[in-house]
């Protein structure tokens, strides 16, 4: 099981290496550098990346990834974004090579801008969820992978007044301001429905209400957690994407985009 790292920049890239390590020690996964040569770029000294294991590819980048993700087990590849600006020629910072396998849904990639709070460990992350089967793929993914006894996850509600009509979509009920209500019977369902976690890990569920990434990130900012985990569909333009593309801009730390078809 493997974190593919892939490098641009040596110098831009060590907080992606550090980030990928964490999550990588969490997982129990192996951390690979990659890095496709181009003609116009210079190539990155291993040295200048703490040690990692560097193996530099020839061909189109994008499908020198595919090519490796396809061809060894791979289970995730991390990218650093370009710049903590929203402004660019792609989105929130996130380059070509990037966007094209989030787009491809290939594998679950990790995303550290510049800035971010930069892990040493995972001992909290968030997983947002709207309560809908499509979006829980972060979840499982979470279960399998990071669930550990000392460690916890944040299983994160946010009330938008949108309802997801998927079969199988538990939401927050509107009566949020009724206290007679039983939270606590809502949350375990909650917990049971989308959660698997066989290793004792902690679980808790979080509601709160407002805009969903603006929520999110200050969740997560509130709480120090080290990581994001979120599902991805395929697409930035509304809905959910939308949500993770303000995220890329704003989230306080790393981001794991989860294809919505994992698990």
């Amino acid at each position: 099981m493997t974190l593919l790292v892939a490098v641009a920049d040596a110098a831009a890239d060590r907080e992606v290496v550090r980030s990928a390590r964490a999550l990588a020690a969490a997982a129990r996964w192996e951390v690979r550098g990659v890095h496709v040569r181009e003609a116009t770029l210079p190539e990155p000294a291993s040295a200048d990346l703490e040690g990692l294991e560097l193996t530099a590819v020839d061909g189109d980048p994008v499908e020198a990834l595919e090519r490796l993700v396809g061809g060894t087990a791979v289970d995730a590849v991390a990218f650093g974004l370009s710049c903590s600006c929203q402004s660019g020629p792609s989105v929130s910072g996130l380059g070509h090579v990037a966007e094209a396998l989030l787009n491809n849904q290939v594998a679950p990639v990790l995303l550290v801008r510049p800035g971010m709070r930069t892990p040493t460990g995972l001992r909290r992350l968030i997983v947002p969820l709207e309560g809908s089967p499509s979006t829980s793929a972060a979840m499982r993914v979470a279960d399998e992978a990071l669930c550990a006894r000392g460690r916890e996850i944040v299983m994160l509600h946010v009330v938008t007044g949108d309802t997801p009509d998927e079969t199988g979509s538990l939401p927050a009920p509107r009566i949020m301001d009724q206290e007679h209500y039983e939270w606590s019977a809502w949350q375990e369902e909650f917990t049971m429905r989308f959660s698997t976690c066989p290793e004792g890990g902690r679980h808790r569920v979080a509601v709160r209400v407002g805009d969903p990434a603006q929520v999110i990130a200050g969740e997560a900012d509130e709480v120090e957690a080290e990581l994001l985990v979120l599902s991805w569909s395929g697409s930035f333009e509304s809905g959910h994407g939308a949500v993770i593309k303000e995220l890329l801009s704003t989230a306080p730390c790393p981001l794991l985009l989860v294809p919505s078809g994992t698990g």
